[in-house]
């Protein structure tokens, strides 16, 4: 009887230690690992509205101001350009972009460029902005004409 319950001892001990030796395998008790490399992480420019979506249009055309004309040129068309929306597009392969529309359609005595009436850009959830070939492609008139004026130089005194 007492060979029976030292083994019975030894037994309970070492059912106890077998789990412990296990938990290593089942990440209960995890071992120090290498560093990861980080994965590339999100813009931190993610558009999520449409608010967002017509900023980083605006932000997109200042980049493109880079002169003195180029910005009072941004700053004519966004004081007669008051008219701004977003939406957004839902493409076919399941991706989605922002659709960005300036419409000053509704002002029947237009005084300013016939392009700044109406103009879109795309700008992806990412942030980028690119010009929209709708309504006449008139963005893209628009970014020219900033890129045009930033490559004028300044008079010299």
């Amino acid at each position: 009887m007492r060979y029976l319950k030292s083994a019975l001892f030894i037994s309970l001990i070492a059912l106890l230690l077998i789990p412990i030796s296990g938990c290593e395998d089942f990440g209960q008790f995890p071992t120090p690992q290498e560093e990861k490399p980080k994965q590339e992480e999100m813009p931190s420019t993610f558009i999520t509205s449409e608010d967002r979506a017509i900023l980083a249009v605006y932000e997109h055309l200042l980049s493109l101001a880079e002169s003195y004309e180029a910005k009072k040129y941004l700053a004519e068309f966004s004081a007669a350009s008051d008219n701004w929306s977003a939406r957004s597009e839902l493409f076919k392969d399941g991706s989605s972009v922002w659709y960005v529309v300036v419409d000053m359609s509704g002002v029947e005595e237009w005084q300013e460029r016939p392009y700044w009436q109406q103009a879109g850009w795309f700008v992806y959830r990412d942030g980028r902005v690119i010009p929209s070939n709708r309504l006449q492609a008139n963005a893209l008139r628009i970014e020219a004409d900033l890129q045009e004026l930033s490559l004028q130089k300044a008079p010299q005194d």
